[in-house]
């Protein structure tokens, strides 16, 4: 997993955090956003130029990657072409001993295309927000984790050899930070 947030990773992929699946060398980006308490619930308003801007580098980035050879194998298979991720989380207090995944809603970012088009968004005098509950579908944590730790989602690998270059580049040249997770393939439970 790399950390990217505000430093040159975030500039070049849009992304706060980047997530990397060795077992199946494959990358995914997500790009969190927090919802802001309205009443009795977390929303988030657009529009968000801050988040324009990075999905219009998500976008950017997708289309080099599209340039990559397809890759060939099992391996490399992936249930969308999109690595990008959007995570809105309500604003909570920060508790450093908390080890767990920060609450919140994972969204593919085709989904969230669709999703600011579409007219539930919008509120009774004009304002738009996405909220849990006219977003209508997302990942939580756990199937999150899930689609990551299996490379359902992701880079192929032809396209993380490329990413892999570039992520490399910018760790070496002291422009991001880097926590190492260690990967394995096991036989599931019983």
């Amino acid at each position: 997993m790399v950390l990217a947030n505000r430093l040159p990773l975030e500039e070049q992929t849009g992304t706060d955090l980047i997530y990397f699946n060795e077992t199946f060398r494959s990358f995914v980006m997500v790009q969190y956003k927090a919802m802001e308490r309205e009443g009795e619930q977390s929303v988030f308003r657009l529009p968000n130029d801050q988040l324009a801007a990075e999905i219009s580098r998500m976008h950017a980035l997708r289309e080099a990657l599209q340039r990559c050879r397809p890759s060939a194998g099992k391996d490399s298979f992936r249930l969308t072409d999109n690595p990008f991720f959007l995570k809105l989380c309500p604003r909570i207090v920060f508790n450093p001993d908390d080890v767990g995944l920060v609450p919140g809603m994972y969204i593919p970012l085709d989904y969230w295309t669709v999703l600011c088009d579409d007219a539930s968004l919008g509120g009774p005098r004009g304002g738009r927000a996405v909220s849990y509950a006219n977003v209508g579908r997302y990942l939580n944590n756990t199937e999150f984790v899930a689609a990551v730790s299996k490379a359902w989602v992701g880079t192929t690998i032809n396209q993380s050899a490329v990413l892999e270059a570039v992520i490399r580049s910018t760790i070496e040249n002291g422009k991001a930070v880097a926590l190492g997770i260690g990967s394995s393939v096991t036989e599931p439970l019983p």
